[in-house]
Order: structure tokens, then sequence, then C-alpha cells
């Protein structure tokens, strides 16, 4: 009866918070941001008995001079996407002179790698049309909350150099993303996933096929990792770890505050007020500015 109960709830809050994803990208349409599909009717492994919509971009306006762009994913456990996450983020860093675009990735019965490949194909997307949007080429950052921090993770340690001949032209260009930002992200180590369900073999296999700890590279962009005490600090400390045995830049802020999937944490949009954890995202503007991203 209990697990009856618990699935009821999270069918009718993914059934509340896909209505409300949709009223977001209504209003983002009715302010004239552009909403743009990733692909042009031909999107791999789509399939419409889902129920959701094609991946697609919420591309915010360009600004006067070239600058550097930032892809935002929200989180929802894979099951949907929160809205707290998504247009207040991308609206304060516009403000703050980036380009920012909202990332409608898609969700579970989908699986990781199909959330990957639109994460993907979002880099690709922006960089192949970055003369249309007054964005600097190479400087595409994605980031992401909760189980869009998991999509960052996968994106910056997934992506590939592009095919030069591809009739598609968006596939030609690199889906590598300049800057990663995870936050409160799933700081996943595929060893504890995989025991904590009982060591399988092909269970092991799958899930270090996707996970960021297990793909890392020297090639892999700047990490950004914000989480809070509310999630496991050892998890973030042990990516943390992780970058820095293959070399790879990261700025890390662990803040006591504030719970889980909180997005600013500036007690807008019915989030908590925590004014010291809500200072993450002056500092990843920072970040983002001293990489060069705002020209």
């Amino acid at each position: 009866m209990a697990d009856e109960k618990a699935m009821e709830f999270f069918k009718t809050l993914r059934e509340e918070r896909f209505k409300s994803w949709e009223e977001m990208f209504a209003q983002l349409e009715s302010r004239g941001i552009e909403i743009v599909d990733l692909w042009d009717g031909n999107c791999p492994g789509f399939d419409p008995a889902y129920g959701q919509k094609s991946p697609r971009l919420a591309v915010y306006p360009a600004h006067e001079k070239p600058v550097g762009s930032f892809i935002i994913a929200a989180g929802g456990a894979h099951l949907f996407k929160s809205y707290n996450e998504a247009m207040p983020v991308a609206d304060y860093f516009w403000n703050k002179g980036f380009h920012t675009a909202i990332i409608d990735y898609r969700v579970d019965p989908y699986t990781n790698a199909d959330s990957c490949r639109d994460g993907c194909r979002a880099v690709r997307y922006l960089r192949a049309n970055a003369g249309k949007y007054n964005i600097l080429p190479d400087k595409i950052a994605f980031g992401g909350f909760s189980a869009g921090g998991m999509l960052t993770g996968e994106v910056a340690t997934h992506f590939d150099a592009g095919d030069p001949d591809a009739a598609d032209p968006v596939e030609r260009v690199s889906s590598r993303p300049d800057a990663a930002l995870e936050l409160y992200g799933s700081f996943d180590n595929a060893a504890s996933m995989a025991s904590a369900l009982g060591y399988d073999p092909a269970k092991q296999r799958e899930l270090a096929a996707m996970s960021p700890s297990c793909n890392l590279s020297p090639d892999c962009p700047p990490f950004f990792l914000m989480e809070t005490l509310a999630d496991d600090p050892r998890s973030v400390l042990g990516f943390a770890e992780k970058l820095s045995m293959f070399g790879i830049p990261f700025a890390l802020h662990l803040f006591q505050g504030g719970a889980h999937g909180q997005g600013l944490y500036d007690g807008k949009y019915e989030v908590e007020d925590v004014p010291h954890t809500a200072k993450w995202a002056e500092l990843a503007a920072d970040w983002l500015e001293d990489l060069g991203f705002l020209g």
C-alpha cells in the first residue's frame, strides 16, 4: 500500500511539473525568447508515444557585443524539470551580461544516454549558430542542477569534435562545452551505486558507461562545483579529487546551509532564502568572467 501511495504521489508530481514547465516555455515565448528544436524533425531515438516534446532550447536574445553562452539544465530526478532551476537562473545570468539558453532535454523513460545526446546537441547548436546569437564560439558553458548536474557531468565527459563530412551543419562542430557547472549535481561514484544495488557486472558496465567520474580525461573542460551539506559532501569532494588527478581546473564551493533543489536560494519562486548560499551565483558569474565569457 505504501508503495502504491508513493507511486501515485510521484505520478501526480510529475504531471504538475510537466504542466508548469510548459507554462514556463509559453511565458518565455511571450517575452520574445526564441524556442528552437534541437533537431529539425529527425531527433535520434525520439518516441512521440512517451508524451514529451522533441528536445528544444529557449534561446535568450543576443547582447550588443559577442559574449559567451550558458546553457542551463534544470533538475527533477530525471522524471521532470523544475521551473525554479530554469528561467530565474537564465534571467540572472543574462542580466549579468552572459548569453543564456534553457535546454528542454528528455527524461524518463528515455535514458541518460538520450539526455546526454540532447545536451551535446545543444552545445553544438549554439556553436554552429554563434554568429546568429552573437556568441563567442569558444565560450559555451553547460550547467545544471541535481539531475541536470548529472547531465552536465555527462556532457562534459562524452563530447566529440564533430563530423566535418556530416550533411547536418550542426553535426560538423564540436560538442565539447568550454566550462561545466555542476550545481548540487549527482557527483556520482559508479562503484558505490552498483554496490548499493547488489554487485552486477552488467549493471556496473551500464553505470560506468555514462558516469562522469568514470569518463574523465585531461581534455575535459574546467568545472564549477557547488553543493550544500544537505547532500553528502563526500560525493562532491571525491569528484573534486578525481578532477585534480587529471589536472582539470575546478572551483569548489561547499556551503553549510540550504536544502537540495533550491536554485538561486534567493527566497523567490517558492525557494529558500539563504543569503550566504545564494552567493554561489555571483561566484559562478565571476568564474565565467575570469574564463573570458564576457569577452
